[in-house]
Formats: structure tokens, sequence, C-alpha cells
């Protein structure tokens, strides 16, 4: 079913928020929306956005604050100004209804994402979106634009990163 994706709407979850039904597919994930995205949320350790169709919740993304390590980094990937850390937008979760995939909502999600990042730069600073991928979501973030870290074969949920002023990325975002 494909979607109007102007006609999706983002709010931030509430406490009489009924995200129950939610099911992506990846347990820690539903479970993470089901029982412990709201406390996260009340001890200000992310914001979890929820992204509707009308009525129907399609996916959330949580969003926190990080950073990303420069000797993580390939040389090439790394800024010029000698910075120890950079700072980043995380995405904590961020996950689409199971029927729903392969929609563009994930996609959709992603821009969200960014755009966030973009405007706390103007405010606080912000250079990368990084996040840890589950492995069957590797293929999408970096289609997305998203790299691996170097040096990852043995974690489960591989760091990645988006910089989000690489000029792939303005394109992009001057577009939507």
């Amino acid at each position: 079913m494909p979607f109007d994706l102007n006609r999706l709407r983002i709010k931030i979850l509430e406490e009489s928020d009924d995200v129950s039904k939610f099911y992506c597919g990846e347990k820690d994930i539903d479970d993470f929306i089901h029982k412990e995205a709201l406390d996260f949320q009340n001890e200000r350790l992310g914001v979890t956005y929820l992204c509707y169709y009308e009525n129907e919740l399609l996916g959330f993304v949580t969003l926190s604050m990080a950073d990303l390590r420069k000797e993580k980094m390939e040389t090439e990937d790394r800024l010029p100004i000698g910075r120890e850390s950079y700072p980043a937008l995380q995405i904590s979760q961020l996950a689409v209804q199971k029927e729903f995939q392969g929609e563009k909502i994930g996609t959709y999600l992603c821009d969200f994402c960014l755009d966030r990042a973009i405007r706390f730069s103007e405010r606080v600073g912000c250079r990368f979106l990084v996040l840890n991928a589950i492995q069957t979501a590797i293929s999408f973030y970096e289609e997305y634009g998203f790299k691996l870290l170097p040096k990852q074969e043995k974690r489960r949920e591989p760091i990645m990163f988006l910089h989000i002023f690489s000029e792939k990325q303005i394109q992009n975002y001057t577009k939507s």
C-alpha cells in the first residue's frame, strides 16, 4: 500500500499513546517500544517520535545525543579540525511496523533524523548521525548513505555514521 508521505505525521511519544500493537519483527526493538521507551524518555535519555498515517502507527524513532570518536574513523572520513570526538545525534532505535516495511517509511524516518541533526547543528553543534545497526538493516542504512566504522567484524550491532553535511545529504535535504 503506497503512502502519500506528505500525509505522514510525527509526534513525540506520550503516556496516552497506545503502542501495544506495534510489531516490527525484531524482539528487542518491539520490547523497547512496548516496555522501555517511555521510561527512557522520562529519564531524558532519548526522545521517541511516533510516525502515523491517519491514526495508524507506522513506525518510530528514538533520538539521543552521542559523540563519534575520531580514532575509530578512517582517515578520509575525519574532519580536518583536531578534535578527539565529534558531536552527533544518535538514532537509538528506528523501526517500521512489519506490514509497512518496504514502503519508504524507514527512509522518511531517516530524513526526519537528518533534519533534526541539521537543525541541532545550528544551535548546539552536531556533525554526524550515528547508530548501532542490526545486521538485517545494514544494507538499508548504507543505501541511505551511512558508513560502517572499520574493524567491527565481531560486533553484533556495528556502529554506522553519516556525515550530515556530505554533498549527497545536502542534495537530498534540499529536495525535501
